[in-house]
């Protein structure tokens, strides 16, 4: 990616091939916040007879998605960064790929009828569903999403383009912090990963921890991104429709202090 804007440049899209058999790509970048142009990557894939496999974890929650539109062949997200239970999530995928494929999973529900030569599978989307369903995650993330839309979506742009506005105008200020990722504070998608210098991600999350405040630190699951950025670890916030402004402020307060904290004289 282009490290000033975030964004995927078009010689990265270029790479899709009448070689490319699957492409996988992220709606929304987890470390950077950017929105990838996923509609036209499903859309090269396509035409190259490539199947296309989006992971929204990092969208679903923040703005509305249309999975027919993207024309993703798989879209899948989790239960927990929408306000849902841990240990559920989402899988779409198209019903004519579904029917082809084999079930990865054996147990009960999945089969129609068995035999010592073999079986035959449920109909969709049981065959993929074997053993106990996890009926109470399921009835939580129902509720969550049904929350989530009450609020709606247009309210958590508008919010978290706000407050990450107001973060990033904060931090600005602050000596020896930096963004990383967009100076645009509406490709963000509320998420505001930093470094501070002289200090590690970890000692800065454990210091923020002290003061009563939560980030992640570390590679975020995203160490090739990090290697080519050169940072193996990052701090990020992360704001939701749940801050306030009063809660931005005092973050940057707390951040504004974590170098001396660590022993620094400026």
């Amino acid at each position: 990616c282009n490290p000033k804007t975030a964004e995927l440049p078009e010689t990265e899209l270029d790479k899709i091939n009448a070689r490319t058999k699957l492409v996988a790509v992220g709606h929304v970048s987890n470390v950077l916040g950017i929105t990838n142009p996923v509609k036209e990557i499903a859309s090269r894939a396509h035409a190259v007879g490539a199947v296309c496999v989006v992971d929204g974890a990092q969208a679903v929650p923040h703005f509305k998605v249309d999975v027919k539109d993207i024309d993703a062949d798989f879209y899948a997200f989790s239960g927990h960064k929408i306000c849902g239970p841990m240990g559920i999530g989402v899988l779409y995928g198209k019903k004519e790929l579904l029917e082809e494929m084999p079930p990865f999973l054996r147990g009960g529900e999945m089969i129609e009828y068995v035999t010592r030569e073999g079986a035959t599978w449920a109909e969709l989307p049981h065959k993929f569903e074997a053993g106990t369903v996890n009926a109470s995650g399921a009835v939580g993330l129902a509720s969550a999403l049904e929350y989530v839309q009450q609020i709606g979506f247009d309210e958590i742009v508008r919010h978290d383009n706000s407050l990450t506005s107001l973060l990033m105008e904060e931090m600005s200020r602050i000596p020896h912090v930096s963004v990383v990722g967009s100076e645009n504070p509406e490709k963000h998608c509320g998420i505001v990963t930093f470094t501070i210098d002289g200090v590690h991600p970890h000692d800065i999350a454990s210091v923020l921890d002290s003061e009563k405040i939560a980030i992640r630190a570390g590679h975020h699951c995203a160490q090739p991104l990090g290697a080519y950025l050169g940072l193996p670890a990052t701090a990020r916030a992360s704001l939701y429709f749940y801050n306030t402004e009063e809660e931005v402020r005092i973050f940057a307060e707390k951040l504004r202090n974590v170098r001396r904290w660590m022993g620094f004289k400026d």
